[in-house]
């Protein structure tokens, strides 16, 4: 069946591509038709990047993407942040998640060819609390990123996405130093929908199922309330190669290797986990009470279960952990570990608002935000509390609590000095921010009875006793912004934000807007602006550790094992090895573009940026060998093998340039057809790399700690320029939806050898929606039929295949490493 659907997606994609050739050929006959849906101009105010009202993305004084529901739901994912990914060039998110517990932690966005925790996630308007966990995956932008998870926001919720590409720390506050990402939920009286999709890669895996819903209910004066889900589950995908690895078979004398035909596990997975009992929750009210005051609130709700498999570990393993008899008989053909992740999050905000923008409008609101990852091993085993041990026990938790409260005032101030009346909005802000680990069951990390130094290992892995932790802060504020038009065609803004830290002191930052109409179809754009990140309390809190068997260098069979740590930062231990207490992350960013509107169907907009960022926080390599045993040598930490640990040595330059391009076109009965042109470009660029001092005195050089790979994850490791290109045609009944992805050349180079550094070539991918309305039938039916990355393209594979030979892909490969995905979708608007 799904060869027959390939070939049906195939030629309805052909029949896109030539309407598309045909439209472009009659576009200078078409530039003057009005739109019946004008996807240019939206007719709803944009908030974000300027507290006046503007009509339009085109009038901001910086460049704001709009993304609507249609656009989501057109491109086949159910992953808010993936969606986003598809639609805009400026937003980057790896595609590519491996491994147990590193893939079951979801990726941020990120803008601009930064980390994913440089950029700040708004819920109408107000700040979102961030994951309780951080990326420990090594792939651009994300590595050590503490971001927001928009998996657990369910995209039947949301009317509008706005996405601000400039700095915005003096608006907003600090994490905003690559942009925004404002989510704007359906707040309407009637009306609901409900959908259900399925689909699953064309290799045989990855099956996915969801239904999603959304209902208006109309409230009392004039007030609404809409609620939103989605739930649904997908099984695990992979895409790798058969282990490399000598296996030997247990009941042979002369420790015979097994064959391919009878070794278990030869071919394990190590790719995207299984979803399970996912839903998303979410509702937005807003009640008047008289003409200029009303309530409002809104609220999510998110719990997601992950199940990844790990590293194989066969029974014959010569090390501590595998000499045990209680391991081999538990687990006589050896043992995949399974994380077992679970994610509970919720969010509540509650507001009032009195007032009008011409007599003063006041908002003074309270938000409350919490995120827990609680992790489950199983298929595991401690052998030193012998036969008694359990197969499934927890590996601890961390939980993040974030409190966010303010009082907004803005006035639209009539004066004589200028041309326009200026807008003031000031406010005050209170943030309380809490980060807390909760050990696992000893089982996970302590000596059983059995307990034997030949045996059994000292621990396993998760967060034990000496690591649980609770660390909190609080932040307070205050802002003025300020924007007019000072003379007549030129808009000219100005904010300035201060805050004080508790754990990192004062803060000021501003910015600087300058807007000018050289006419209606063209203006001049540009800022300058300061930026301030606190490190994530997850960046300062966090430490844990595990074992790993290794295969030791004669290849022979014989494994020992690795103690892996993740040292909490300034710890006693972090600073032996050259680490120091973390300091915040300052930038200055400068910004300059131009729109142009040559037809009121027609825009093209361009921007180039410069971004500087001092003590830029990040992950250490994992660092092993001399430079460890050597540290820790005499010390408490003496058996820790590998260690990283967060630290800010180096300071970064981004620059880049964005182009956007759209323009509409009606055939009167032969229906309309969008066309959007995007095109991001950056370069990322390590201006300065600090040595650090240890301890006890002896220096250490910053090429240690932030080695190659950490270098190439910020320097190289994203595509250097990204396109995306859609055509979107539809009529009262069908509607056809063509994108295109282009990501330029990307390079990762390696930790351990040179020979290993690696170039990866450009990619294409093509979507295809195809949608058909079935009101003949029942009023607000509809049928989608789909294909993400259509003709099946894959990245270059990856040299360095480890671990042992089975990674086909890299993980920081921006898409396509399971290829082709199909689905379909039945959805029902009343």
């Amino acid at each position: 069946m799904r060869i027959y659907f390939s070939q049906f997606i195939l030629r309805s994609s052909l029949f896109a591509l030539n309407t598309l050739a045909a439209s472009i050929a009659m576009a200078n006959d078409q530039n003057n038709l009005s739109a019946k849906e004008d996807v240019i101009t939206l007719q709803s105010v944009v908030v974000t990047g300027s507290r006046r009202a503007v009509k339009s993305s085109l009038d901001a004084p910086a460049p704001v993407d709009i993304i609507s529901p249609q656009q989501l739901q057109q491109t086949g994912e159910s992953d808010l942040a993936k969606a986003l990914s598809k639609l805009s060039a400026s937003a980057t998110l790896p595609s590519t998640p491996a491994g147990s517990f590193s893939s079951s932690v979801a990726p941020g966005i990120a803008l601009r060819g930064l980390s994913t925790d440089q950029t700040l996630i708004l819920i109408n308007g107000k700040r979102r609390h961030t994951s309780a966990y951080f990326t420990r995956q090594s792939f651009a932008g994300g590595r050590g990123s503490a971001s927001t998870d928009l998996s657990l926001i369910p995209i039947s919720a949301v009317e509008r996405v706005e996405i601000l590409r400039d700095g915005a720390a003096a608006q907003y506050g600090s994490d905003a130093i690559a942009g925004v990402v404002n989510i704007i939920l359906k707040a309407k009286s009637t009306g609901g929908g409900i959908a259900y999709q399925y689909g699953g890669y064309t290799q045989g895996d990855g099956d996915q199922q969801k239904i999603l819903g959304w209902k208006s209910f109309a409230l009392p004066n004039d007030g609404s309330v809409t609620v939103a889900f989605d739930a649904g589950k997908r099984d695990a995908a992979n895409n790798t190669l058969p282990d490399s690895r000598k296996f030997y078979n247990s009941s042979s004398s002369t420790n015979a290797q097994y064959n391919d035909q009878n070794t278990p596990y030869r071919t394990w997975r190590f790719g995207s986990p299984e979803i399970k009992d996912q839903i998303n929750l979410s509702y937005n009210a807003d009640l008047p009470l008289a003409d200029d005051t009303s309530l409002y609130s809104f609220g999510t709700y998110g719990h997601r279960k992950t199940i990844g498999e790990g590293f194989y570990e066969p029974s014959t393993a010569t090390a501590a952990v595998n000499q045990s008899i209680y391991y081999k008989e538990r687990y006589p053909d050896g043992r995949i570990p399974l994380s077992i992740v679970t994610v509970d999050d919720f969010a509540l905000t509650a507001g009032a608002k009195k007032g009008d923008q011409k007599t003063g409008k006041l908002d003074g609101f309270v938000t409350y935000g919490r995120n827990k990852v609680h992790t489950d091993q199983d298929n595991g085993i401690n052998p030193s509390y012998g036969s008694g041990s359990p197969s499934s026990y927890s590996l601890g938790d961390n939980i993040f609590s974030q409190l966010n409260t303010g009082l907004d005032y803005s006035l639209d101030a009539n004066t004589s000095w200028f041309y326009h009346p200026i807008t003031v909005s000031t406010g005050i802000l209170y943030r309380w921010e809490q980060y807390q680990q909760v050990a696992g069951d000893p089982v996970a990390y302590t000596r059983g009875p059995y307990y034997n130094v030949t045996t059994a290992p000292e621990i396993y892995s998760g967060i034990t006793d000496a690591d649980q932790r609770k660390i909190d802060r609080n932040v307070y504020g205050a802002y003025l912004d300020l924007e007019t038009e000072i003379v007549k065609d030129l808009n000219v803004g100005v904010a300035l934000r201060s805050e004080k830290y508790s754990d990192f002191g004062n803060t000021t930052n501003g910015k600087l807007t300058l807007k000018y109409d050289f006419d209606p179809k063209l203006n001049l754009r540009g800022s300058a602006s300061t930026g301030y990140r606190a490190p994530s309390l997850a960046q300062l809190g966090y430490s844990t550790y595990s074992v790993q068997s290794v295969e030791t260098s004669t290849g022979s069979g014989v494994y020992h094992d690795v103690q892996q740590r993740t040292l909490a930062a300034g710890s006693e231990a972090a600073k032996l090895l050259g680490g120091n207490d973390l300091k915040p992350e300052k930038s200055t960013n400068y910004s300059v573009g131009f729109v142009w509107k040559p037809y009121d169907e027609t825009s093209l907009t361009l921007d180039v940026y410069q971004i500087d960022i001092k003590n830029r926080i990040l992950l250490s390599d994992n660092l092993t060998g001399s430079i460890v045993t050597n540290a820790f040598a005499g010390t408490a930490y003496s058996n820790i093998n590998n260690a990283a640990f967060f630290n800010n040595l180096l300071d970064t330059r981004t620059r880049g340039a964005e182009l956007n391009f759209k323009h509409n076109l009606h055939f009167n009965e032969y229906g309309n057809l969008a066309l959007n042109l995007g095109f991001a470009a950056n370069k990322n660029e390590i201006t300065q790399a600090r040595d650090s001092m240890t301890s006890t005195g002896q220096v250490i050089s910053s090429s240690l700690i932030a080695g190659r790979n950490t270098a190439s994850l910020i320097e190289s490791a994203a595509p250097t320029s990204k396109t995306t290109l859609s055509a979107l045609w539809n009529n009262d009944v069908w509607s056809v939806n063509t994108v295109v992805r282009r990501y330029g050349k990307w390079k990762i180079l390696s930790s351990s050898s040179p020979s290993l550094d690696q170039t990866f070539g450009e990619q294409w991918i093509a979507d295809l929606d195809i949608g058909y309305k079935a009101d003949h039938w029942v009023k607000g039916l509809k049928f989608n039929v789909g294909a993400n990355n259509l003709f099946n393209s894959h990245p270059d594979q990856t040299i360095s295949s480890q671990p042992y030979g089975v990674v086909k892909y890299s993980f920081n490969s921006p898409e396509g490493s399971y290829g082709t995905y199909l689905y379909s979708r039945v959805s029902y608007d009343f």
